[in-house]
């Protein structure tokens, strides 16, 4: 069975190989685990959560066949209220994380979006993944670090 590292050095850039692999190891030196998602619908994807004290914290999308765009992603599970109402001390995280709110898309997940207050901005259309970094780059990993503190 693959590992996720397998996955990223097969499919991904090498520009893109350094950050993935930088992410995924501070994931595993913080003690989280990747389950391959092999359900019916992401059973031909490459697809993982990331768990940790056995609470699904994120999860991340190596190459994704219906969105050829994006060649890898992670997304937030979903985030508290409450811990999102609590204005970040840095400027440069509410930023962040303002600019990758996950806004519902209408998958049936979360029956078209909540509304939350993140970081003390309002938002009516959030998905039940709270935040969504599409191809992240090494200026995104404090953001990415960030949700697992």
């Amino acid at each position: 069975m693959l590992h996720i590292k397998d996955y990223i050095f097969r499919e991904l850039s090498i520009e893109e190989q350094e950050v993935a692999i930088e992410f995924v190891s501070y994931l595993e030196r913080n003690n989280m685990i990747f389950i391959k998602d092999n359900c019916d619908y992401w059973k031909d994807k490459i697809y993982y959560w990331v768990k940790y004290n056995d609470k699904c914290v994120c999860f991340i999308a190596i190459k994704n066949p219906d969105e050829k765009e994006n060649h890898w992603t992670v997304w937030s599970d979903d985030m508290s209220s409450e811990w999102l109402k609590y204005s970040s001390k840095k400027e440069e995280i509410k930023e962040k994380a303002w600019k990758y709110v996950d806004h519902c898309g209408n998958c049936g997940s979360c029956n078209g979006g909540r509304r939350k207050v993140i970081f003390g901005k309002e938002f009516d259309d959030v998905c039940g993944c709270t935040f969504r970094v599409d191809n992240p780059a090494s200026e995104d990993l404090l953001f990415l670090k960030k949700w697992l503190n």
